[in-house]
């Protein structure tokens, strides 16, 4: 993958370049807004390394400015550690959100499950219905009207099951077999999970992201935005 490292710190910067380097990627290195503004006009790239605190454009602004010329994956490196700069970041447009000190192994290991969704072509992000509900295969976070939702582990997996297969309609029994093959569920606690699912992610008086099929099973039929 070609890999923009955005860090003013040198040795912080130096360090993401040398391991990604390591792991064969493509590294370009900047170390404030306007020359990583300038790089993503002019070359293509699979994934940004982006810290926040920056002379000249700070990286909020800098994030929505990439935003309105490329759909590059971020992955934001911050010493900020509140939830609403997490959850502003993200708002914005970033990807991911990792709080510094952050551990070199665990960086690397976000490029590479980058590089393999790039690889089989699947997305990293899910949108649906004008934004209003987000999913991070990648970092297992739902938004809804970008708020961040708290889904359980099973809750997160039957979701991403359904959403990205929008055309099928899963049995009960098809659920348990993709999404609990570890676990004893059985097929009535899968209508607990979608209800549950149905409560945290669902428009307020509006249709349901999951369609019932009596006597059938379930299906996702969220409108995916282009």
């Amino acid at each position: 993958m070609k890999v923009l490292v955005v860090e003013d710190y040198p040795k912080i910067n130096q360090l993401l370049a040398m391991y990604a380097l390591k792991d064969g990627h493509v590294v370009k290195q900047v170390y404030n807004g306007e020359d990583a503004l300038a790089a993503v006009h002019h070359e293509k790239f699979d994934i940004i390394l982006l810290d926040l605190m920056l002379p000249g454009i700070q990286g909020e602004e800098l994030i929505k400015q990439i935003r309105k010329v490329s759909d590059v994956y971020i992955i934001v490196l911050s010493a900020k550690i509140d939830i609403k700069d997490r959850v502003d970041v993200i708002t914005l447009g970033a990807d991911d959100y990792m709080i510094k000190p952050f551990s070199i192994d665990e960086v690397m290991a976000k490029l590479k499950n980058v590089e393999k969704r790039l690889v089989v072509n699947h997305p990293t992000i899910y949108t649906f219905n004008h934004s209003h509900l987000k999913v991070l295969p990648l970092s297992r976070e739902v938004f809804v009207n970008n708020q961040l939702i708290n889904l359980t582990q099973y809750e997160y997996d039957v979701l991403l099951h359904l959403l990205s297969n929008p055309n099928v309609v899963f049995s009960r029994d098809m659920i348990i077999e993709q999404c609990f093959s570890n676990s004893d569920a059985y097929d009535r606690v899968i209508d607990v999970f979608i209800k549950n699912i149905r409560k945290k992610i669902d428009p307020a008086s509006e249709l349901s992201y999951i369609k019932t099929h009596y006597g059938i099973g379930y299906q996702f039929v969220g409108v995916k935005d282009e």
